[in-house]
């Protein structure tokens, strides 16, 4: 809306199907320059004598084709965007046809550029007027727009991003997509994935997916469709994703394998499957409707190996354990917990095996193999200086 605080003279009023504008030329354009259109909201913002010189394009019909002699591009009539970036080329055109293939365009960007916030009218209108004003927006400029209440702090962060350094976005934007591509063939995906790489690494650039992690949940998904039913269906995915459903069914029934063995013994004893050969067997199993028979087996294994934990699962159990040998490990508290390393991770599942499930004998455990880590040694200098008479200590 055009107001009286607006400092910018326009190049000429026009009104068209009964509403008055003022017109901006962005003269940077190769092709012409681009008509941006500002609604007057009062005509008396306007100076004493400027509404003798408005343009009457007219309505309906008449007043389409009379933008479009005049200006080279097309009148959308939409305040979201009033002017469509397709020129007229002088050709008399289906108009409504051309503001569809707009439509098609901004939305196609959204989906494929991670820019959904194109599809927002109150955002389009704010960066309308970044345009005219020169100032920059901010993210508390966007914080009463719909797209900003139901976006994340991450890809509000990317919207932020994308305005100040465009390029810098197109360099990352890159680098996941030839990532995602490696991961895509490193995983055996048939055929032709360049859409479903680009669809994951904009998702990933964006903030849409969280992280990496995410990314590989939804190539396990999309490669076996056992996994993605065993997990809810197709509502497991987002909506992007959801048309590459039975495109790439590569792995049928090896995610599912790998959860489940996942589940009962841990991520690091899918690799040992693999090398003896039972893992295709199991995931034939999964494809013939057997999957409750390799659940069974894999529990037997369990037990076996982990008599103190019949019944239970490695993905019940472990967590806790690990946990508390991280803090032990590290002297982090609450909920700290820094991950292990793959070589301390095996040690420890040794440990809690020889420890029986008994937390007190595992803790005398860890403190006993991991003597050199950095909270075993400070635990250890703070007893020790506890123990120090007061008398003593003073000395040094």
């Amino acid at each position: 809306m055009l107001t009286d605080n607006f400092n910018f003279q326009p190049n000429e009023f026009i009104r068209i199907d009964g509403v008055l504008y003022a017109v901006f030329f962005d003269t940077d354009e190769a092709l012409g320059d681009f008509p941006i259109l500002a609604e007057v909201d009062s005509e008396t913002f306007l100076k004493e004598g400027a509404l003798g010189n408005v343009v009457e394009l007219g309505v309906g019909e008449e007043g389409l084709q009379a933008f479009a002699d005049r200006y080279g591009y097309v009148y959308r009539g939409h305040a979201d965007l009033l002017v469509s970036d397709i020129i007229t080329e002088g050709e008399a055109e289906d108009y409504r046809g051309i503001m569809d293939v707009a439509e098609a365009k901004l939305e196609k960007d959204a989906k494929e550029k991670g820019m959904e916030w194109l599809l927002d009218s109150d955002v389009q209108a704010k960066f309308l007027g970044a345009v005219l004003t020169g100032k920059p927006l901010t993210q508390d400029d966007l914080a009463d727009t719909q797209w900003y209440l139901n976006s994340t702090p991450a890809q509000r962060d990317f919207i932020a991003e994308f305005y100040a350094d465009e390029q810098g976005v197109k360099e990352k934007l890159n680098n996941n997509l030839a990532g995602i591509s490696t991961a895509l063939f490193d995983a055996k995906f048939t055929g032709d994935t360049s859409s479903l790489s680009r669809v994951l690494a904009t998702g990933l650039t964006t903030g849409k997916y969280e992280d990496w992690e995410e990314v590989d949940l939804y190539m396990n998904y999309l490669s076996d469709t056992w996994y993605l039913d065993l997990q809810g269906g197709e509502q497991m995915l987002p909506e992007e994703l959801r048309p590459f459903i039975g495109q790439f069914n590569n792995r049928n029934g090896h995610a599912t394998v790998d959860s489940y063995i996942t589940k009962a013994l841990g991520k690091g004893a899918i690799e040992g499957y693999k090398n003896t050969g039972q893992y295709l067997q199991m995931a034939g199993m999964v494809r013939n409707g057997q999957g409750d028979v390799v659940l069974e087996d894999l529990q037997k294994v369990h037990d076996t190996l982990y008599p103190a934990f019949a019944g239970s699962s490695f993905a019940v159990w472990n967590p806790y354990f690990t946990n508390r040998a991280s803090k032990l490990l590290y002297g982090t508290t609450g909920s700290q917990v820094v991950g292990l390393t793959t070589k301390d991770q095996a040690k420890i599942d040794d440990l809690i095996i020889e420890s029986g499930g008994d937390y007190n004998k595992f803790d005398g455990l860890v403190r006993k193999n991991f003597q050199d880590a950095p909270g075993i040694k400070n635990a250890f200098l703070n007893d020790l200086s506890r123990a120090i008479p007061q008398s003593f200590s003073g000395v040094f």
